[in-house]
């Protein structure tokens, strides 16, 4: 009999610290179907804060988690996952919860995951930077305390890389000097003061690596679009969508004006190169890498993408199958509103998903099938946000001193106190 192996879950209690997001949920509802282990939730839904402070909102409207819980236990049948509202800023909190539920597996999600968010002023690169860096440090040191056989699976970004000119490697680089020989972590060249933020907590979960012995997988994961996952059955189920050119990514936001503005908005030449995998694939690839994880005690870098494509290719990709909907979209070329290479080399070496087994589940045309679905049923609810699919926020002009005591929301050292 075949065994689909990212559907056999380890035995054992799962944390995901940010299971409120757009990848965090459903993957607690894959996991939590089909498995019968706990699945314990854990987000203090800043997401949905974040995202309005901008004056956006998920174009696919989501539930309270209350709502989704009660939905996914009548859809299967099972109780097995737990919502705990808490902040992973909070030291205590995030100590509280690893204590009570010694993990097996910890998945850590819980960032603010928008670089041109990132790039609006200064607050919010000291919120970016200040939130991601803490999150990351209280996981790994509660981890060591009260979970230190547990595997940390620890969403990275491709975008820590850069784009280096040369094929990017998955894990250590060899490196040859004067005759003599190292292995060093592939450099990071991150574009954005999100991206950096990765960085940091690359080089701080490979250090508790060193001196704490942890097990971890720091997954560098390429541009993941989408809307769905086999186990989101119904609307009270979905998970956030977002368009607008703040939060979405870029396939997502191509359906989105083609729908909307009949056009799609190319930045720049369109010659910007990056790795992709849909909601699918990145669920799949997750749990894939959750059930097998490193050599105790050792650190795994993993290149998590499907597909490399330029985004001019993929906005014809998104014009083709639009007239498969009726809407025959053109292009506007717009300023691109980030500093980086128009024009580049982009390899990568991704070799340890597909040895352990992973396939694409669905085409990248047929998931864009999906998003359009998606998008006209709700093209009202979109109508009313159509100005924010323009760039707002230009990296070059984002320096204006506007901090205001950290209110998007409070800033780090005002998480709510222990009682």
């Amino acid at each position: 009999m075949e065994v689909n192996l990212w559907l056999v879950l380890n035995t054992g209690n799962t944390i995901i610290f940010g299971g409120d997001g757009y990848i965090g949920w459903p993957l607690a509802l894959h996991l939590g179907a089909n498995g019968s282990d706990r699945i314990v939730v854990v987000d203090n839904l800043c997401t949905r804060k974040l995202v309005r402070s901008v004056k956006s909102d998920t174009l696919v409207p989501i539930k309270s988690m209350k709502e989704r819980l009660a939905a996914y236990e009548k859809e299967t049948g099972k109780k097995n996952i737990t919502f705990v509202e808490a902040d992973a800023r909070d030291p205590r909190a995030v100590d509280r919860i690893i204590e009570k539920y010694k993990p097996e597996s910890i998945v850590h999600l819980a960032q603010q995951r928008s670089a041109p968010f990132s790039m609006v002023d200064q607050q919010h690169v000291l919120y970016t930077e200040l939130n991601n860096i803490a999150t990351n440090i209280n996981v790994l040191f509660s981890m060591v305390r009260h979970a230190p056989d547990a595997h940390l699976l620890k969403m990275g970004s491709m975008g820590e890389y850069g784009t280096p000119g040369i094929e990017i490697a998955e894990g250590d680089l060899e490196l040859e000097r004067k005759g003599k020989k190292a292995s060093v972590m592939f450099p990071r060249m991150g574009q954005s003061w999100y991206h950096l933020s990765k960085i940091f907590d690359t080089y701080n979960v490979a250090l508790a690596n060193k001196i704490y012995s942890i097990s971890a997988t720091d997954v560098m994961q390429g541009v993941v679009y989408g809307t769905r996952v086999d186990e989101i059955t119904n609307e009270a189920l979905a998970t956030r969508f977002d368009f607008d050119s703040i939060w979405g990514t870029v396939i997502n936001k191509y359906v989105v004006q083609a729908v909307l503005l009949n056009k799609l908005l190319i930045y720049g030449k369109g010659k910007q190169t990056r790795g992709f995998l849909s909601l699918y694939d990145s669920v799949n690839c997750l749990t894939l890498l959750l059930n097998n994880p490193p050599e105790k005690g050792n650190y795994r870098v993993v290149n998590q993408i499907d597909e490399i494509y330029d985004t001019l290719q993929l906005a014809e990709k998104v014009q083709k199958i639009g007239r498969e909907f009726g809407i025959d979209a053109g292009f506007e070329y717009v300023e691109n509103p980030r500093v980086e290479r128009e024009e580049h080399i982009y390899e990568v070496e991704h070799k340890i998903l597909p040895s352990l087994g992973f396939r694409r589940e669905k085409s990248m045309d047929d998931v864009i099938r999906e998003i359009f679905e998606a998008v006209i049923s709700n093209k009202k609810r979109a109508s009313s946000m159509k100005k924010l699919v323009y760039p707002t926020v230009y990296w070059r002009t984002a320096t204006q001193l506007n901090v205001k005591g950290f209110d998007l929301p409070r800033g780090i050292m005002d998480y709510r106190r222990s009682r």
